[in-house]
């Protein structure tokens, strides 16, 4: 937007500086009129937030700019012939490539049809080959607004590249630290003297046990892995209420329930279960204590995980 409103200054100072030092009033001239327009209409266009409209309005106004002074200064080899190497530039940095495309023939053909226009002689000018102060100032203000697009360019190239290194840097921090919560559950949950076991919330499948649980009921973690834990337990009325809980409610309370152990024995047990609800496989967490232990609540300890802490 700076760029715009300095470009409107510029063409308004320069139509002023010509009137004062007696500049006779020519199309060729009013050229700098055209070019306050255009900064002013991209003004406009960038305060509504139309970005990509302002790209085209300045390819447009280039492109005519350059036809026109080519035109009434009757030949092609005017300077302001170079306000089409501006539009490509303008094209390059703010269209997508197919934009660029398309203006990198218009600006080829634009440039043939001026070329065979001037050597049928039929522009409308007498060129005059006389340089004067304003054909440095032209041509500076061409250099001069190539720069400023270039150094727009960068900068919006450096603020995308700074924008990509900070998210990187935020993605790696999150997984360092699931990875590290990840880690002090697994030392917690295998070592943990209560008997934890966890499922898959779509599946049911049992996906970890610790070392207490195969001490409570004999079996090994390889024997119970991926089954559902209906082989676990006496299927009597005990199991169907906390089953009812289970399902009804996020976290039981303490069940009692009667376990069967690897080698057909029953065991008195109390068990809890809380849930984790997540996105795609959430986690149930399952506790069990003998009775006459003193267990008094159910641990939580998975708040960290995404997945099974076998993963």
């Amino acid at each position: 937007m700076r760029l715009s409103w300095m470009t409107s200054v510029l063409g308004l100072a320069l139509f002023a500086v010509d009137r004062f030092i007696g500049t006779p009033v020519t199309a060729d001239s009013m050229m700098t009129l055209v070019l306050a327009v255009m900064g002013a209409l991209a003004w406009v266009l960038l305060k509504v937030r139309r970005y990509n409209s302002v790209a085209w309005l300045l390819v447009l106004f280039l492109f005519g700019m350059a036809a026109s002074s080519a035109y009434f200064f009757g030949s092609v080899r005017t300077i302001n012939i170079v306000l089409i190497l501006m539009g490509q530039v303008a094209a390059g940095i703010f269209l997508s490539r197919r934009g660029l495309l398309w203006t990198t023939v218009c600006a080829v053909a634009l440039l043939g049809l001026l070329t065979w226009a001037d050597a049928a002689g039929l522009l409308a000018g007498s060129p005059r080959f006389a340089v004067s102060w304003r054909n440095w100032l032209s041509q500076s203000a061409s250099l001069v607004g190539v720069a400023a697009m270039m150094s727009l360019n960068r900068t919006q190239v450096r603020l995308a590249q700074e924008l990509h290194l900070r998210e990187a840097t935020q993605r790696l921090q999150t997984q360092l630290d699931r990875d590290l919560g990840q880690g002090r559950f697994s030392r917690l949950f295998r070592a943990s003297p209560t008997p934890i076991f966890v499922q898959s919330m779509r599946t049911g499948a049992i996906l970890d046990v610790n070392l207490a649980f195969e001490r409570v009921l004999g079996y090994t973690r390889n024997q119970v892995l991926n089954r559902r834990d209906g082989f676990l337990w006496l299927h009597d009325e005990a199991h169907a209420a906390f089953s009812r809980d289970r399902r009804a409610q996020q976290r039981t309370g303490w069940h009692a329930i009667t376990g069967i152990g690897r080698n057909g024995q029953q065991i008195a047990l109390q068990i809890c279960s809380e849930r984790d609800d997540g996105s795609d496989d959430g986690l149930r967490i399952t506790v069990l204590r003998v009775p006459g232990h003193t267990t008094s609540a159910m641990p939580t300890v998975y708040a960290p995980l995404e997945g099974g802490p076998g993963d």
